[in-house]
């Protein structure tokens, strides 16, 4: 099987970016933008099959529309999806009797919106990485600045995320010195979380209500309220609740495989993850609904890689104030 894109650039990217400190501007409250995705998308690529299990059917995560609003706490990101999104029953996840209600206690523990804010609009200006498992790149003309990542267990997937990383870096340390010592290490641990906690938001004050998911960014995280000239990669995948958080080794291999927080895509049926994967594809993005700019379709991106050359998916970023102008100034309806 090939490998996926060396893990380096992960790292490269996240530490590469610049501290964002932009002063926040006062706002009016209200609406930002409405971004709206078609009906019935759930699919990836067209090929990818939900689990074989009760609590996650068609439609489950079929996102329909994503929105911002501007609050006196920050900004108010919105997601609906077609159907009522599943809350964490009291029942065991693993052989020690631990709750999914006790795991997951946001409301809400099938899916992972992941969002990817390109501030500056500049090509080539950000990271390029996404989230390890995701398996797809975000195009260099929406290089991002913030990550939003909202996930049902915010702190260990942020947890997790500091881990690979680290764990990464350590690696490339020691294989560029002829003597790394715990100091260097602490040091580089240190750096990385400081650089992850700048970059990426894992929200924690989140309300569900049917259908609709609603989440609080603070304005210290993004410099300001979100704006419609901003770019916006968002992603939906299915999340992995039995997935183990004291990962000891993360190599090249599991960067393109378990990743944080997600449910993969195997071939066959299963109830453990999505199906309709092709046989030694170690390149097609488990990625089950995604919003894509106007004039192009979810189905051809995510199927827009190539084995050969080791080339994932590249994601490009939607833009709230050029969608909403190319249809006369008004969301378009969902």
């Amino acid at each position: 099987m090939r490998r996926s894109p060396h893990p380096s650039r992960i790292v490269a990217g996240l530490l590469a970016l610049s501290c964002l400190l932009l002063a926040p501007t006062a706002a009016a409250k209200g609406d930002v933008f409405k971004l709206t995705d078609p009906r019935g998308d759930d699919h990836g690529d067209g090929t990818l099959l939900y689990p074989l299990r009760d609590d996650l059917k068609p439609g489950d995560l079929d996102l329909l529309s994503f929105s911002a609003r501007v609050t006196k706490d920050g900004t108010e990101f919105e997601a609906v999806f077609a159907r009522p999104i599943a809350y964490p029953a009291r029942q065991t996840i693993d052989a020690v009797g631990t709750s999914l209600e006790d795991v997951a206690r946001f409301g809400f523990y099938t899916f992972n919106l992941d969002i990817y804010i390109d501030m500056d609009r500049i090509a080539g200006s950000g990271s390029t990485s996404s989230l390890p498992g995701r398996k797809v790149t975000i195009a260099s003309g929406s290089a991002w600045e913030k990550a939003i990542i909202l996930t049902p267990r915010p702190y260990e997937a942020q947890g997790m995320f500091q881990k690979s990383l680290a764990k990464i870096a350590n690696d490339e340390l020691k294989a560029s010195k002829p003597r790394v010592d715990s100091e260097d290490l602490e040091l580089l641990k240190r750096q990385i979380a400081a650089q992850v906690e700048r970059s990426v938001y894992f929200p924690t004050r989140v309300n569900v209500s049917g259908s609709t998911v609603r989440f609080l960014v603070p304005d210290d995280f993004l410099g300001e309220p979100a704006k419609d000239t901003w770019g916006y990669v968002v992603t939906v995948s299915g999340a992995d609740m039995r997935q183990k958080f004291n990962i000891p080794v993360i190599n090249e291999a599991q960067i393109g495989g378990p990743g944080v927080m997600i449910l993969p895509i195997l071939p066959g049926r299963s109830g453990e993850a999505f199906g309709g994967a092709r046989e030694d594809d170690a390149l097609q993005p488990p990625l089950v609904d995604i919003i894509v700019p106007a004039g192009l379709k979810q189905e051809d991106l995510l199927k827009d890689y190539d084995l050969l050359e080791e080339r994932p998916v590249a994601l490009p970023g939607v833009v709230p104030a050029v969608e909403n102008a190319s249809v006369g100034g008004a969301a378009p309806k969902p």
